[in-house]
């Protein structure tokens, strides 16, 4: 592979990043486009969730989806990518492999 080639390939890549981005962003969050990420990081702290643990690290999944969810719902938003019942299916989900973990122990 060429230089030339070798900065195109990345170049296509870091759009299709861009996009992925601007698409799930709008799915997670409002404005600010990190509160996700603070809302689900506090969610864990408050809860004493420590994801070295496999259990809660489906319960953390679960906030994540939680918080998804209430970001479409509350704002009225049509989802860019995963629909709002997939959404809810992979909360079930987590649920029950955060259910398995903690039987494994």
């Amino acid at each position: 592979m060429n230089k030339e080639t070798q900065i195109n390939l990345i170049q296509e890549i870091d759009e299709k990043l861009l996009q992925v981005l601007r698409s799930k962003g709008e799915d997670y969050a409002g404005e600010d486009v990190l509160s996700n990420f603070k809302q689900v990081s506090e969610a864990a702290k408050v809860l004493n969730i420590n994801v070295d643990e496999p259990t809660n690290y489906a319960l953390f999944m679960c906030i994540l989806k939680i918080a998804r969810l209430s970001n479409l719902i509350n704002n009225n938003k049509v989802p860019n990518n995963e629909g709002i019942e997939d959404s809810f299916i992979d909360l079930i989900g987590y649920a029950k492999l955060a259910y398995c973990n903690f039987k494994d122990k």
